[in-house]
């Protein structure tokens, strides 16, 4: 065969995900191509093992390939239209790499102007054969940047790149290499991030769309990826059996071709269904896969969060103290991550309030929890046995010690809460506001009502209780995306009369106000001798998190 046609072969390979097998073709290549003196030729092969060393994480050997490409090109600067065409082509090729090197480094405002840059470039104008190959690199960059995003938590700039993305891939015709390659790409990357953000619907179609067309193929690997990427869509409906059927079967393929991240994201979810069975043992075996598999890519991100969920089973064995130290390590990584978020944060800080609680509820003979020194197998057996209760004496010495703890975990747990459910108010989009509210906000508003009554401090419950019924009201000018994650609350801008608030509710327009444009609360006043409610616990939320939980208007009473 002629080394176009084993240029062609070797990239079949690759986009089969036989890396290994393409990488090897295309160094077996370089001697005949030096020998025929073909520079074309060596900078298919460094560009073609410059994108594989990126897909297997071995960023060192996409740089060699890069240099190798810049080292080439240099020495055709000026040259006639045929080395011109040569230049153009893998100049692009060369942006596309760098684009991929930085998103995959967590340098996504580096990421984003190489992304510009391969668009802006006038290869396509000067030569219009190169167009096609243009845009495919343009539009595949997005697809890597907007994974990257996805993997720092940075959903709303990840949203912005989809939204240039999917009109693309809808729009790709017949079956050539490069249209199926961004289609699974695409739909492997945006299905995950449609079951991220809460639309398992439109994730689950893509993901099937995907694994088809990847079977169709026999790109083994890329259907276990939609396998396992539905798996994350089956957790999320609370389907546990489809999600360890799903992920057994996935597994044995991601791990056949070492996928690091992929096999750690599998060990994950091993761990949450043998969780869900009560096997602790076993479901803190596969949380210590993953996190070995974590730690040697160097992802601290993901050793935090992997840290958060084995803290459960020190809690579930009774040893707070363990997963106290959990918590404390998880932050440092999390700190060591130049791109963490305060929602991350708060998520954190809610979790360690629930290590508190249970810590309360222990003292309180909660018959669910296990002793420090019980086997795996009588932690087991407790589990089973176990009716949810609590047994106490009122003012005992344990009592009173579960007291001092539920109100060391309302300190943490409650401005959490109340930091994320603010974020509500900034969310014009009535869907996203559902979404956030329901799978974000709620079950950390729960943690903190729970905490409040079992804490019987019934003042903070009855003020939780007003501030959760009263909700929100209306704004002018909302400040934010749809769907801002990020965003902090609106000013507030309430509507004036009844018969306007009707209207408003019922969705007609009110001065451009409607339900779907919120604002966050002005502080609320329960006691005419009193000071607004919650006040500590907003300013606590405003000073870790910096999330405004209520706007700057003057305050309301709520007696009649």
């Amino acid at each position: 065969m002629s080394i176009t046609g084993e240029l062609q072969r070797a990239r079949q390979l690759a986009l089969a995900a036989q890396e290994e097998k393409a990488k090897d073709l295309l160094l077996s290549l370089m001697p005949d191509i030096e020998r025929e003196d073909r520079d074309d030729l060596a900078l298919e092969v460094f560009a073609q093992l410059g994108e594989i060393y990126l897909t297997r994480t071995a960023y060192d050997g996409t740089r060699e390939c890069l240099h190798r490409i810049s080292d080439c090109l240099a020495k055709y600067s000026g040259s006639g239209p045929e080395n011109e065409h040569m230049i153009a082509r893998y100049t692009l090729r060369a942006r596309f790499l760098r684009t991929g090197l930085a998103a995959a480094g967590g340098e996504h405002e580096e990421a984003a102007r190489e992304l510009a840059g391969l668009r802006d470039d006038d290869a396509a104008a000067r030569f219009g054969d190169l167009e096609p190959e243009q845009r495919h690199l343009e539009t595949l960059a997005g697809v890597l940047c907007a994974t990257a995003l996805c993997d720092d938590d940075l959903h709303v700039p990840a949203a912005e790149l989809w939204q240039n993305v999917i009109p693309v891939v809808d729009g790709l015709t017949g079956g050539t290499d490069e249209a199926d390659q961004l289609l699974v790409a695409a739909g492997l990357a945006y299905g995950r991030f449609c079951v991220e953000t809460g639309r398992l619907d439109e994730g689950e179609q893509w993901l099937r769309r995907a694994g088809a067309r990847a079977q169709r193929r026999e790109w083994a690997l890329y259907w276990a990826r939609a396998e396992l990427e539905t798996a994350a869509a089956m957790w999320m409906r609370g389907d546990h059996e489809s999600t360890e059927r799903l992920v057994g079967s996935a597994y044995p393929v991601i791990a056949e071709h070492s996928r690091a991240h992929d096999v750690a994201r599998c060990w994950l979810y091993f761990g949450l269904t043998r969780l869900g069975f009560g096997w602790l043992k076993e479901a803190d075996e596969s949380w210590g896969h993953a996190e070995t598999q974590w730690r040697e890519l160097g992802r601290p991100l993901f050793v935090h969060r992997i840290l958060l969920q084995r803290s459960w089973i020190s809690v579930f064995r009774g040893r707070f103290a363990d997963a106290v130290e959990q918590v404390a390590e998880a932050r440092k990584f999390l700190d060591s991550w130049p791109r963490s978020s305060w929602l991350q944060y708060a998520r954190l800080d809610d979790h360690l309030g629930s290590i508190w609680r249970a810590d309360a509820l222990a003292d309180l003979n909660f018959d669910g929890l296990g002793d420090p020194s019980d086997s795996w197998q009588a932690n087991k057996e407790r589990q089973v046995a176990s009716q949810g209760v609590t047994r106490f004496d009122t003012g005992s010495e344990r009592h009173l010690s579960a007291l001092a703890k539920l109100e060391k975990a309302a300190e943490v747990k409650i401005p959490a809460a109340l930091a994320v459910d603010s974020v509500r108010y900034a969310m014009t989009d009535a869907d996203a506001r559902w979404r956030w509210a329901s799978q974000v906000s709620a079950r950390m508003l729960a943690g903190a009502f729970s905490v409040a009554w079992e804490w019987e401090n019934d003042a903070l419950l009855s003020e939780l209780i007003e501030y959760h019924c009263a909700r929100g009201t209306f704004a002018n000018e909302p400040r934010g995306e749809a769907g801002g994650w990020d965003a902090p609350a609106t000013a507030t801008v309430p509507v004036e009369t009844l018969d306007e608030e009707a209207l408003a509710a019922g969705g007609y327009s009110v001065d451009a106000l409607t339900q779907t444009t919120l604002g966050a609360l002005p502080p609320l006043q329960m006691d005419p001798d009193g000071s607004p409610i919650l006040a500590r616990y907003r300013l606590l939320a405003q000073n870790r998190y910096g999330q405004a939980v209520t706007s700057a208007a003057p305050v309301w009473s709520t007696w009649p």
